[in-house]
């Protein structure tokens, strides 16, 4: 549930068990760092080493958690813009949680929409995620070799 500022103490607490700092952590989720602060020293937890920040890759993973039905596959536990697009605030951007993923995976922005290659619904892992070319190519070769091959 939304704290007075709009984020989510579950998304602040795995940022401070990061070690992040209040400031850091307050402008990666657009929230009060006094507000972290007070969840920090309600947890019993020490203050951040100087100079701390996540990188977006880490900012990234802070808000995935294991899905599947083998714990496998990752879902979004972050911001969803109207209520289904995934997105993470990183450093007062925007970014495309299922972009982030596909570039984890392979090392290169994706082309057009990213989408899972799963039957896990609303699926998030790297290794699931595709983008236009990559469907385009495997349905071109299931015309040409069948759904069998």
């Amino acid at each position: 549930m939304p704290g007075p500022a709009g984020v989510p103490r579950a998304d602040i607490i795995p940022l401070l068990r990061e070690g992040l700092s209040d400031r850091a952590i307050g402008r990666t989720l657009h929230t009060n760092p006094k507000r972290v602060g007070r969840i920090r020293r309600e947890l019993g937890l020490p203050e951040a080493a100087r100079g701390t920040t996540l990188t977006r890759e880490q900012a990234w993973a802070a808000h995935t958690r294991p899905a599947g039905p083998d714990g496998e596959h990752l879902v979004w536990t972050g911001y969803h813009r109207a209520g289904t697009f995934p997105v993470l605030k990183y450093r007062s951007i925007d970014w495309s949680a299922r972009r982030i993923a596909f570039e984890i995976e392979h090392g290169r922005p994706p082309v057009g929409r990213v989408l899972p290659d799963c039957d896990v619904p609303r699926c998030i892992r790297p290794a699931c995620t595709t983008d236009e070319p990559m469907r385009q190519s495997d349905a071109l070769y299931e015309q040409i070799f069948g759904a069998a091959a």
